[in-house]
């Protein structure tokens, strides 16, 4: 390419560039026609949400699995706002997004405009991206040609090197200048800039201290994902042949039906077992931690900083010793060159106690403690599956995962409707990610045949309900459980179990379908209240091997829950217990799945 472009279509192949194959988003009128520009790049796509929070969570779903930066467009003022609690999930969670915001042309902004969509007598057009100033890693603020180009090119690069959400404001008129195209021919350099001596300086007290250490485990969290550390994590799990454990936020990360895979380590919230087997370790490894409330057990997991390793993003800390000015990920990759083939500890793995039965076993309808290892029996290796904040994230982590399993949940920003739109970004990510490994002849067995499956609640799919239609209109073959207890079941445990405030909305979710035009109504929605009707659901080809989008609700009793999101309220003391017990939760393993006596993580809740 040679000669002149715009400026928006600078900016379109420039994401392309660095693996953006889909952009999300609304159109707006300050948007419009930088839009276009969209259709002139080679192979990239453009998917319209229904509203612009929904395209921010899509394109959060997008960038998790893909681990490129999922892109929303929005307009000026009311779209941008609109998005701002998606963007707030991403900065939480450290997950790549690009916000892209068309905004009122420069004479508009000179002249403090009435533009609509505006505020006030003498507007100024900038106060919304002022909001956002605590919800990004950087901002380009474009205003002036000559310098645009390069300002895209840096935020785009923060958003890799941070992990997290930065934006471009694009005035409608500055998007329609022209810049050399031969600027596309320098790539963007989105790898971080290492300080050698530093990084060799902490992967020594790395290995000096797994060299001192009997019986050294490795825990591993979130942030070794969004800082694309998948593989060099996959490796050191392979050299190493220690206990691994997992956080709620970590798992599928490394193959759990490896020999080596204990568990998820949840503190006092855990299979039987895992918390000792973890805490007999004499170095614990955490690599990428997030050791938030819901990724803890409420802060019940203790770990003792004077036998721990922690690699952070950006520093090291070895026993209370901190190693600045490092990156995970190239931490990851020199730990692996320096450790021996051959793994140096002849480990053996804990033998954990027998797995606890639950009271509600012989039920004939639905119970949670049934469901979850029911569902994941369902999941097979190459899927992606999604989690909605609340039940289902703490039903679904209870199970060991086939491998290859790409699970995702929102577990420490919380907010409910995520999984929804996030699942269409996940799915159209799958699509892409399994094309690219089918072009390169590379795939493992299974990769490419995998589904993309949501387990939503009724509360949260109703948030974003909307997005079904989208995923119908795109022809994804998403399969959609929806957990139908009456309400805010997660709400009704903390408080208010009762109250009117907890109930939603009652839906016939047989109508979604034809509703949103599907193809095949009749045959792609499912309900089941009973183990054998559900039974017979997953037999079905058409649940099995999708063809189109299917929906299959499951109904539960309201008071039923995942006997870890129980264990999680519980373990705050003895008033939440009483709480859960005299409201007539159904506690299926006792005393909610928690050792006599557990602790509350040493945080007063009430």
């Amino acid at each position: 390419m040679s000669g002149k472009i715009t400026l928006g279509r600078y900016m379109w192949e420039r994401l392309h560039q660095v693996g953006v194959d889909t952009i999300f988003g609304v159109p707006g009128d300050f948007n419009l026609q930088f839009l276009d520009s969209i259709y002139e790049v080679k192979d990239l796509k453009w998917i319209g949400n229904q509203n612009e929070l929904n395209a921010a969570y899509a394109a959060d779903g997008y960038a998790r699995i893909k681990g490129v930066p999922g892109v929303i467009v929005t307009t000026h003022g009311v779209g941008e706002l609109s998005a701002l609690n998606g963007v707030a999930g991403a900065m939480s969670e450290n997950v790549k997004l690009i916000h892209i915001v068309g905004q009122t042309t420069r004479a508009m902004q000179e002249k403090h405009m009435m533009i609509h969509h505006s505020i006030g007598s003498k507007p100024d057009h900038q106060m919304y991206n002022k909001a956002a100033t605590g919800l990004r890693f950087a901002a380009a603020e474009l205003w002036d040609v000559k310098t645009a180009p390069k300002e895209i090119d840096r935020v785009i690069k923060e958003c890799f090197l941070q992990s997290g959400p930065v934006n471009v404001y694009l005035p409608l008129d500055l998007s329609a200048e022209e810049v050399d195209a031969d600027l596309l021919k320098t790539p963007i350099d989105i790898s971080p800039k290492v300080d050698t001596a530093a990084e060799q300086k902490a992967v020594k007290a790395i290995t000096d201290a797994l060299s001192s250490a009997k019986h050294p485990a490795v825990l591993i969290d979130a942030l070794a994902h969004r800082f694309n550390a998948t593989s060099e994590t996959r490796e050191l799990f392979k050299k190493l042949n220690v206990p691994f454990f997992s956080t709620n936020m970590s798992k599928g990360l490394v193959d759990e039906t490896e020999e080596m895979y204990i568990g998820l380590w949840n503190g006092e919230v855990g299979t039987p077992g895992v918390k000792e087997a973890g805490m007999a370790s004499d170095l614990v490894l955490v690599l990428g931690y997030l050791p938030a409330d819901t990724n803890s057990g409420g802060f019940s997991r203790k770990l003792d900083d004077s036998k721990t390793i922690y690699v952070n993003p950006f520093e090291v800390i070895v026993k209370g010793t901190s190693y600045p000015n490092t990156h995970l990920k190239s931490v990851l990759a020199t730990l692996n060159n320096s450790l021996p083939q051959t793994p140096t500890h002849k480990a053996s793995k804990p033998q954990l106690p027998a797995p606890r039965v639950p009271n509600d076993l012989d039920a004939k309808h639905i119970t949670q403690s049934w469901l979850w290892p029911r569902l994941m029996s369902y999941i097979r290796p190459g899927d992606v599956l999604i989690s909605e904040t609340g039940t289902t994230s703490f039903g679904l982590c209870d199970n060991i995962f086939p491998s290859n399993v790409r699970f995702q949940g929102q577990n420490y920003y919380g907010s409910i409707g995520w999984a929804t739109p996030a699942t269409l970004g996940a799915e159209v990510a799958r699509l892409e990610v399994d094309q690219a490994r089918k072009e390169e002849e590379k795939e493992e067995q299974g990769t490419g045949q995998g589904r993309t499956v949501l387990v939503t609640g009724d509360g949260s799919l109703a948030m974003t309900i909307q997005e079904i239609g989208t995923m119908i209109k795109a022809g994804l073959k998403i399969v959609i459980f929806i957990v139908n207890n009456d309400g805010y079941t997660v709400e009704r445990m903390i408080w208010g179990a009762k109250q009117a405030y907890n109930d939603i909305v009652p839906t016939n979710y047989a109508h979604l379908l034809p509703l949103f035009h599907h193809p095949d109504p009749e045959r792609s929605f499912h309900k089941a209240a009973t183990k054998e009707e559900l039974e017979k659901i997953l037999e079905k080809e058409e649940v099995k091997n999708p063809e189109n989008l299917q929906i299959v609700e499951l109904v539960v009793p309201k008071l039923d829950t995942a006997w870890r999101l129980g264990g999680q309220l519980a373990v705050r003391g003895e008033a939440a217990r009483k709480y859960l017990k005299e409201e007539g939760f159904v506690d299926a393993l006792g005393n909610w799945g928690l050792d006599e006596g557990g602790g509350v993580g040493g945080v007063k809740w009430a």
